[in-house]
């Protein structure tokens, strides 16, 4: 028989299950049509990136800001794949008979571990891009050293040791296949952690998610306004051409962070305080996360001259222009 926690085990209606195939079971394949693109590019991203600083080209990017795309790369898509198979997969139909013979279970807590640990450091990695690019920016002659500071002794401490902190109360949870109400049809399962420790997670995420998307946020007003303000009377017009460039990529970095915490935001509001919905909105995590992984791979290859210029490799640029140089290296 079923537990009173709302498992689908030993109920032989759901061992006996057969997935129908439509759309709800096409859904665990299609994201696959993007992700493994978005790898190749990802790929592509890195070998270039070699490259162009191989060859010392002036049209590369901060060493600190492509390490942080990368640990955004990585977390990305260990996101997807513990995403996957706690909702997508599930969702689809096709581990409901196995679902049907699997006990509620404290290994669960690897995957519940696992999918929230990936996914703070999705929410993390934006924030740590857009702190080295300020200070980049605020500090153009000394920015080497404080980089490397705030690399070495709050970057990467926090990147993966914060997400850790924040997952740890699910070690001892027992997690178990639930069927999903309204609008998901009969099979549809979700791998579930229980309502209370469920309720504790998504305070924890909307609320770290707020205060990190505000940091960013506000950090990102203050380069815009620099950006403004610093070069407004320059006469160059590679300067200024750098600048609308630092500003555009500025712009698509925040979109690709917005439309997830938006659409996780609804999710996590809807928990809260109208329970009853939330499986009316739970499709929007998805497609909040799928965008997230592929925007910004597509975002910086499309759009960063690294992958753009044939040119031949140039001399280091002067004194006089280390701001330019500094400022094409932010994006």
């Amino acid at each position: 028989m079923s537990v009173a926690n709302g498992s689908v085990h030993g109920l032989q209606v759901y061992a006996d299950y057969i997935p129908i195939i439509n759309f709800t079971t096409l859904q665990a394949f299609i994201p696959f049509l993007y992700i493994c693109p978005t790898i190749v590019v990802m790929m592509t991203i890195l070998v270039m990136y070699r490259r162009a600083r191989k060859a010392m080209s002036t049209a590369t990017m901060d060493h600190n800001i492509f390490a942080l795309i990368m640990f955004y790369f990585m977390f990305n898509m260990l996101f997807y794949f513990g995403d996957y198979i706690h909702l997508n997969l599930p969702s689809s139909g096709l581990m409901t008979t196995w679902c049907a013979g699997i006990q509620p279970s404290r290994y669960f807590a690897i995957l519940f571990v696992y999918a929230y640990y990936s996914n703070f450091g999705v929410i993390i990695c934006p924030f740590l891009v857009c702190l080295i690019r300020l200070t980049i920016l605020l500090s153009p002659r000394n920015n080497e050293r404080l980089c490397r500071l705030i690399m070495n002794w709050f970057a990467i401490p926090f990147l993966f040791l914060v997400p850790l902190l924040l997952t740890i109360c699910n070690i001892q949870v027992s997690g178990y296949c639930m069927q999903m109400a309204d609008p998901f049809s009969f099979g549809s399962l979700i791998v579930y952690e229980g309502e209370e420790q469920a309720r504790l997670n998504i305070i924890i995420h909307f609320s770290f998610s707020i205060a990190i998307f505000s940091a960013t946020g506000v950090m990102s007003a203050v380069m815009f306004f620099k950006l403004r303000t610093t070069l407004f009377d320059t006469s160059s017009a590679r300067t200024k051409t750098l600048t609308k460039r630092a500003e555009w990529s500025l712009s698509l970095t925040m979109i690709s962070s917005v439309v997830p915490f938006v659409t996780n935001s609804i999710c996590s509001i809807t928990f809260l305080f109208h329970r009853p919905d939330y499986f009316y909105v739970l499709f929007l995590r998805p497609i909040g996360n799928d965008y997230e992984t592929t925007m910004m791979p597509w975002v910086l290859f499309l759009t960063h001259p690294m992958f753009k210029s044939k040119k031949k490799p140039t001399k280091s640029p002067s004194q006089g222009s280390n701001f330019t140089s500094r400022s094409s290296q932010m994006f």
